[in-house]
């Protein structure tokens, strides 16, 4: 029996191992990404664009404020429409977009308000509604209109719209997305903080390093700019509302008509108010299910980016050897931490983690990802959906609340 014992404690140890030189290799893999990422090729359009950028709102959320002044005070060659849209009449953010936009004249700015479903996913048809009342003829074949997407937790710096649409003009680019980083929106705040980690120091470098392995197929919600031909031959926004990953979507149509999706040269910054934990394990539980309803294997081969507590198994045999086995992914984390920070900055009121946040942090994301192995059904904004294959989204869904 000790034999046995023995045997058995040997393969968890060596099952560790090879865990943790998966997670060290994809580190590596991923501080090289991040080093060698450069400013996107960029060009002008021939004649200033028109441009509609759709922002959907749901609620008050801190730091909402800022983040629509930033979009408001932007300033670009050619028309700019800024449009917000809200499912009811009684949403505080509509009042405040009402205020911060009066401080705007000289922005064209249009508010809509309609309850309109059109699919399970509730941000867009918001989206639907808000084209639909603001450009109810669409948005135009000329090559020239563009139509810009942004979530309503967003910050963004000054002259940012304008080279999206410098991206965009380069020849055979029909999209262009933000990468992005997190800011607490209470500066300070632990569980905000604890969120904030995560997009930073994962989600960032994983997505630097997908976009370096193969051509980039996916857009994201903090800002995407689209021209408005390429949108309309891919359906509308109607092609989207079935889709939980509406903005991966949006992507595989651009690239399925032979144009290029391409990263804009600034980060984005999403407001992070994810006020505790079961609220963060709600938000992050629907990003790593759409994952693996996008990509399964992908999302099942993920497990080597946040081994968590696979990596304790080494402690079948403790000594020096188990000891620097589990601290090695978390010290490469951490000069990975230190590179994100030295290429894309970090946010105003974010505080770095250290060696003890970090692990914590994987632990988390590794809790995360098991539950995603197995749910179908996930939480948005007080809202159940059913997720069947592909990321498609199964019954009406209802609307957020």
């Amino acid at each position: 029996m000790i034999a046995t014992a023995q045997f058995w404690l040997g393969g968890l140890f060596w099952i560790g191992a090879a865990l943790i030189a998966a997670n060290l290799a994809y580190l590596a893999l991923c501080m090289a990404a991040v080093w060698a990422s450069k400013p996107p090729a960029a060009s002008r359009f021939a004649v200033p664009p028109c441009v509609t950028l759709l922002k959907p709102l749901c609620g008050l959320e801190d730091g909402l404020e800022l983040g629509l002044e930033s979009f408001l005070g932007q300033q670009i060659e050619g028309q700019l429409r800024v449009v917000f849209g809200v499912a009811q009449d009684t949403d505080p953010a509509l009042v405040l977009a009402r205020q911060v936009a009066a401080r705007y004249p000289q922005v064209d700015v249009r508010f809509v308000i309609d309850s309109t479903v059109h699919g399970p996913n509730p941000k867009v048809s918001n989206l639907i509604n808000m084209a639909r009342h603001a450009a109810p003829e669409g948005f135009g074949q000329e090559p020239g209109n563009v139509v810009m997407l942004s979530d309503s937790d967003i910050l963004i710096g000054p002259g940012v719209l304008q080279r999206a649409l410098d991206g965009l003009a380069v020849d055979g680019v029909g999209a262009v997305t933000a990468l992005y980083r997190a800011r607490p929106g209470i500066a300070g705040d632990r569980w905000r903080t604890f969120a904030a980690w995560f997009l930073d120091y994962w989600f960032l470098p994983m997505a630097v390093l997908h976009a370096r392995l193969a051509p980039l197929s996916v857009t994201y919600g903090p800002l995407t700019a689209v021209r408005a031909d390429v949108l309309e031959r891919a359906g509308g926004l109607a092609a989207l509302a079935d889709h939980l990953s509406d903005d991966a979507e949006l992507g595989r149509l651009v690239r399925e008509q032979g144009m290029a999706v391409a990263f804009t040269p600034d980060i984005a910054e999403t407001l992070v108010n994810d006020a505790h934990l079961a609220e963060l394990f709600d938000h992050e539980l629907r990003w790593s299910r759409t994952v693996r309803g996008l990509d399964p294997l992908g999302f099942f081969a993920s497990v080597v980016s946040h081994p968590g507590p696979l990596a304790l198994l080494v402690l079948a045999f403790p000594g020096w050897l188990a000891l620097a086995l589990i601290l090695a992914p978390l010290v490469m984390r951490y000069g990975l931490v230190r590179l994100v920070e030295q290429r894309f900055g970090r946010a105003a009121g974010m505080a770095r983690p250290g060696l003890a946040g970090l692990w914590l942090r994987d632990l988390y994301c590794f809790a995360v990802w098991a539950a995603a192995c197995v749910v179908s059904r996930v939480g948005w904004r007080g809202a159940k959906l059913d997720i069947a294959h592909k990321g498609i989204l199964a019954g009406d869904g209802g609307q957020p609340r």
